[in-house]
């Protein structure tokens, strides 16, 4: 009983593992890819590719493929799910995986996706050393179609829903020079990933400074279904006076179900800026000439009597002041708002305005822009925080805080008070001459 019972060991011992290694070598695998949408492909849609891993083996582990480059499209893996099935061939029965991926076509006509490398292990079974698989599947041709009345190199979204919001800020059509526009864009398509929606155009135009902002980009995905969502603003801050027109924008798609060409379109905006209105009106009543008549006499001199008091008085107030108190103050009062809020576009378009009521520097002129300013009167920590603003504004997404910024102004506001105090002391006669 001893002996058989170690025969048996034995013959256990020897014959199990050369039954798995004759099993294991005799796994065999492959990988293919095919198209999963049937009809016809349109440019800009999301066509769908199978990725299928097939083995004769009882599983699959380590998984690993790189997807190529295809020349006038984006091919991707929306969807990390995976779909695992098996099926019966020449009496064996295949484990598959498949992959579901997304490619994004950009032009029409033939479209090559090249092949795709793919490395896994599978075993035989539970307990069987694992045989490893370096595979590359065939190239595949797709043959895609312009929607029409699209022209050929436009790009083009396909999609069974378009989705479009936009707002514009400030609502008011009263603007002045320093104030800032901004437009913001939302947009949803089923079926599209996000970075393939199109970017807002930028309109540029001689006294509008665009600053298109970094958009915000996400991609849902619920039970295999994808939606893209984007949003964009670009900003204008108005640099002087003058009519502008902000041109509209058009977006179109293709509805690949209803086999139409849509569109929605964002109104553009036009206004008038208008000038400063600094040195009032230079012409005065006409005035008949010749001497006056004698009835009219005593009424011509009160006239021109008052007259020359209203004007002495205009020009000692442009001597001794450039602008109203309330205008000043009501101006910083937007710089003071906006950096405490640190929005930098707004800070920067209320420190342009509040520069109009500033004192004019050397040579007799006012500074015309942030720069100008803080070279004016030499200070380069107020040098710096213009040029953190600056950079705030004009590289979207930096970190920006006006702490700094609105307490440097407050002392500088402080000082030019300060000198225009000492400056109508100067012109008063002496009490005790």
């Amino acid at each position: 009983m001893n002996r058989l019972l170690l025969a048996l060991i034995a013959f256990a011992v020897i014959w199990f593992p050369l039954a798995a290694a004759a099993q294991d070598e005799g796994i065999r695998a492959s990988v293919s890819v095919s198209i999963g949408d049937e009809g016809v492909l349109w440019t800009g849609q999301q066509i769908t590719l199978n990725l299928d891993l097939k083995t004769t083996g009882f599983s699959f582990s380590n998984t690993h493929f790189n997807l190529p480059e295809v020349d006038g499209a984006f091919l991707m893996q929306t969807d990390t799910t995976t779909i695992k099935m098996t099926e019966q061939a020449d009496g064996e029965t295949w484990q598959m995986v498949r992959y579901p991926l997304a490619i994004y076509a950009q032009k029409a006509g033939r479209l090559e996706i090249p092949p795709i490398d793919v490395r896994f292990t599978s075993a035989a079974g539970f307990g069987s050393a694992a045989k490893a698989f370096e595979l590359q599947s065939e190239p595949l041709e797709l043959n895609v179609k312009l929607p029409p009345g699209v022209n050929s190199g436009d790009l083009v979204v396909t999609t069974t829903a378009f989705e479009l919001d936009h707002s514009w800020q400030p609502e008011s059509a009263t603007m002045q020079s320093g104030d800032a526009l901004t437009l913001t864009v939302s947009r949803s398509a089923a079926d599209v990933a996000a970075m393939l929606l199109p970017s807002l155009p930028v309109f540029r135009t001689e006294g509008l400074a665009a600053y298109p902002q970094a958009p915000e980009i996400s991609d849902r995905t619920n039970r295999g279904d994808l939606t893209g969502v984007r949003t964009d603003s670009i900003i204008w801050v108005i640099e002087r006076a003058g009519k502008y027109e902000i041109p509209g924008i058009r977006f179109q798609w293709w509805d690949p179900v209803r086999n139409e060409l849509q569109q929605r379109i964002v109104p553009g905006l036009s206004f008038d800026v208008p000038a400063p209105a600094s040195q009032g009106d230079k012409t005065g009543p006409a005035v008949r000439s010749g001497p006056p008549s004698d009835q009219g006499h005593w009424l011509f001199w009160v006239l021109l009597a008052g007259l020359l008091c209203v004007s002495a008085w205009v020009i000692f107030n442009r001597k001794t002041s450039a602008t109203t108190p309330e205008d000043e103050k009501s101006t910083f009062s937007r710089v003071q708002k906006a950096c405490s809020a640190n929005d930098a576009a707004q800070a920067y378009a209320a420190i342009h305005a509040w520069l109009a009521y500033l004192p004019p520097v050397s040579g007799g002129t006012r500074p015309a822009s942030l720069g100008a300013f803080a070279q004016s009167i030499n200070d380069e920590p107020l040098a710096d925080e213009l040029e953190a603003l600056q950079k705030a504004v004009i590289e979207p997404g930096t970190a920006w805080r006006g702490t700094g910024l609105v307490k440097r102004l407050k002392d500088i506001r402080q000082q030019i008070a300060e000198q225009k105090t000492v400056q109508s002391g100067s012109r008063l006669a002496p009490l005790n001459p």
